[in-house]
């Protein structure tokens, strides 16, 4: 079981925006009241690189950065769920799209067979996608250990 495949809404990319995102958004509006989150997931320079590779990665594959991300998630052999957190239905249905396999137009290019996470030949990625996100990973290793 994978949680937080958003890491805390990071990978979504509206932390990038200039002041930080969204008042509203969960790590702004628990500012100073959430050390876990602050110290994991707070503004260190790895992490802003990381997400702005990702984002464009997501945008190059006519993907969201939340579909990307929780994808990719469910595309691991040993995952078998994923715990998400959304805090409105807009966010919620989002998320319910990227979980379904072979969810159809709008992927970018052909989607991988694979042992998905979720079981055996779910479509998660393009492999070309996935080589991208391992190139990403070495050039910023574990941003949020």
């Amino acid at each position: 079981m994978a949680y937080s495949p958003l890491a805390m809404g990071l990978l979504t990319g509206k932390y990038q925006a200039p002041g930080g995102g969204p008042p509203a958004a969960r790590l702004n509006r628990y500012r100073g009241r959430y050390a876990e989150a602050e110290s994991r997931y707070g503004p260190k320079p790895n992490v802003r690189e990381a997400v702005a590779a990702y984002c464009a990665l997501a945008a190059e594959a006519g993907l969201s950065p939340v579909q990307m991300a929780l994808r990719f998630v469910l595309s691991r052999p040993l995952v078998s769920c994923a715990v998400i957190g959304a805090t409105n239905p807009d966010q919620l249905a989002e998320l319910l799209v990227a979980a379904e396999p072979g969810w159809g137009s709008g992927t970018g290019s052909a989607v991988s067979e694979g042992s998905g996470g979720r079981g055996e030949g779910a479509q998660w990625l393009p492999a070309e996608v996935l080589e991208a996100i391992d190139r990403i990973h070495m050039q910023h290793p574990n941003p949020t250990p």
